[in-house]
């Protein structure tokens, strides 16, 4: 039971800081002429997914993170297709747990930097190519719209090219992640729950009014 709130209270914490870091640097880049969502997905969504994989051992925790992190960003008041981003959030959840659901795929036995890197780069080109695709035929039947599948026809080469910049990013930052201590991993996710606790409420509370601020 403890350990269950545990995770319950991980999973609030850290969906909640990516779904902070999708409305505030998300909406910067989406502004700019760089490809945000890649950068999104091969830094941001990878990157807390695979640190909390690695810090809890939690198959299931970060589809509780995408989904509270979809439901974030589109809960924010500003920005383009809340709708879009938000589905697209919560299947790169998804993605992520179908390609790290068995036990004996574990992100901390990869013992060589090839394994790392390559398996960082089908994992980001994945989120992001499956992601984009189901959001484009996920939205206009959310939203009521009609499905053009010409429409996404037009758009599979734009789509792939920033899959590639997506599992690129996720490539370097897998290696990076597990570049860090594994005591130090575990001395964060077993932290006493008397700082535990308060700490993930605080923050997440913060992260949640941030949201609204912005």
């Amino acid at each position: 039971m403890k350990q269950n709130l545990r995770l319950v209270a991980g999973i609030i914490l850290f969906g909640s800081i990516w779904g902070l870091l999708e409305c505030a640097l998300g909406d910067a880049l989406h502004s700019t002429v760089l490809p945000g969502g890649a950068i999104m997905t091969g830094l941001v969504g990878f990157g807390l997914m695979a640190a909390t994989r690695i810090m809890y051992r939690q198959p299931g925790m970060q589809l509780g993170m995408g989904a509270l992190a979809g439901a974030l960003k589109y809960m924010h008041p500003v920005g383009g297709c809340m709708l879009c981003s938000a589905i697209a959030i919560a299947v790169e959840g998804v993605v992520f747990e179908l390609i790290w659901r068995s036990p004996q795929l574990r992100l901390d036995r990869l013992d060589t930097i090839s394994m790392r890197v390559s398996m960082g780069v089908i994992s980001g080109y994945a989120m992001y190519g499956v992601g984009y695709i189901a959001t484009q035929m996920l939205t206009p039947i959310v939203s009521g719209g009609p499905l053009i599948v010409a429409d996404l026809a037009v758009l599979m080469p734009r789509t792939l090219s920033h899959a590639t910049l997506a599992g690129l990013l996720a490539g370097a930052t897998l290696p990076a992640l597990l570049a860090v201590p594994a005591d130090l991993s575990e001395r964060i996710a077993s932290v006493r729950k008397e700082v535990y606790y308060p700490a993930a409420s605080l923050i997440s509370v913060l992260c949640w009014i941030g949201i609204l601020l912005l």
